[in-house]
Formats: C-alpha cells, structure tokens, sequence
C-alpha cells in the first residue's frame, strides 16, 4: 500500500500497517521459541564451581539388624540403644542413620521370618579399618543376640554438602 502525502486515508493506512508488523514478529516468535518448553525444578540451587569441588564418592552401609531372638523373645528398645551406645556408636562417631523398619525373610530352615527391624546407615571412607568395624559390630550383634545374620547392604555413593 503506497501512502501520498494529503492522503485522508493515512491514519487508518498507519494502523493497518502497525497490525501487520506486530502478526509478522508475533509469527517470528512463534519460529524461534519451541511450541513446548519443559520446566524443570530442583529441590536444590543450581550448581555452582564450588558445589562440584565439594561433591565426594564414599561408601554407603545400610545394616539390617532383625529384633527377633530364638524363642520368640525379642531385642527390647534399651537393649537396642545400649548396643547402638556402646558398640556402633565408638566405631562410628562422625555420624550414622537409625531407622525402624519391618522385614521378612526366608531363615535357614526355610520358614518365613517376619520382624521388626533396626536399619543403621553408615557413610564413609571406604578403609581397612572401617570394614573391620562394621565385620566387629556385625558379629557382636549376632552373638549377643543370638542372631543368625546381619544384612549388610554396600554401595558407593556420590554426595554433597
């Protein structure tokens, strides 16, 4: 459309022509931005140079500790905290995880077990020493309580503070 100087028709040619650039950028915009964009949030803020500097693999213990005794007898909660205080707790004092759980499990016999469980996580450094630590605790705990196994889960993992 060609505008003449004295044209009466100049202020609606104007708004015409205004609409039609904001439909070819609108259309633009379509082109450039995706029809669908995914947004994602984390817990966490995003990592910075000093998050990857901190972050460390060590090594992860989850220990299954049964509180059934033969006879159907049970370990009694302050037989568990005294355990936990005197024999876990020196071997592992920068730190460690109690849960209460509940489990089954097939017993050497074949007969289903079902009991209340302690689980303690432990992360470490993975050493001699530390692996010797938890073998000590493992097999105190089987021999005070008269328990057959201790389920002791390890993995490697990677973490941050």
């Amino acid at each position: 459309m060609k505008l003449y100087p004295g044209d009466t028709n100049r202020g609606a040619s104007m708004t015409i022509l205004q609409k039609s650039l904001n439909s070819l950028i609108l259309t633009g915009l379509l082109f450039i931005s995706p029809p669908h964009t995914n947004t994602f949030v984390r817990a966490q803020s995003p990592p910075t140079s000093t998050s990857y500097s901190s972050q460390r693999t060590l090594t992860k213990d989850e220990l299954y500790f049964g509180l059934s005794k033969p006879g159907g007898k049970t370990v009694s909660e302050m037989e568990w905290q005294l355990f936990l205080n005197r024999v876990i707790t020196p071997r592992f004092r920068d730190g460690l995880t109690v849960m209460d759980g509940y489990g089954q499990y097939l017993n050497r016999n074949g007969k289903l077990t079902r009991e209340k469980t302690k689980l303690v996580i432990l992360i470490y450094e993975n050493s001699p020493t530390k692996n010797s630590q938890i073998e000590e605790v493992i097999a105190s705990y089987k021999q005070k309580f008269q328990q057959e196994s201790v389920l002791r889960v390890t993995s490697s993992v990677k973490l941050s503070f």
